[in-house]
């Protein structure tokens, strides 16, 4: 990134618009491309929910939401609502740690590297 002032609202969080959540996607994509992650990509064709990213660790499978900021996942929650199978899913937002009934862990952005 050799655009400052975008650093800048990075670090303050200070985006504002739509391209706020978009950007906070490709920085968790740079996360885990160096990662050594494989990036995957999931969409229901039939309800139009869709998942950032469908990671793969220690042989199951990682679905990861990146929120701009504190909303909720319904998309998330509807994919481990029908998949008991998932250990854990990961929705990385602007705000605090917390663990949901549907097994969402929510964790800060910044986190995105130790997933």
């Amino acid at each position: 990134m050799r655009d400052f002032f975008l650093k800048q609202q990075i670090v303050e969080n200070s985006f504002t618009g739509n391209s706020k959540g978009g950007i906070y996607e490709c920085a968790v994509a740079d996360s885990f491309i160096k990662n050594d992650y494989a990036l995957h990509f999931y969409k229901n064709e039939s309800t139009k929910r869709e998942i950032d990213f469908i990671l793969q660790k220690d042989g199951n499978i990682v679905p990861v939401e990146v929120k701009a900021g504190a909303s909720k996942s319904q998309s998330l929650s509807s994919f481990m609502k029908n998949h008991p199978e998932v250990p854990l899913a990961y929705k990385l937002t602007d705000g605090n740690i917390g663990l949901d009934e549907n097994r969402i862990l929510t964790v800060p952005l910044w986190m995105c590297m130790f997933l």
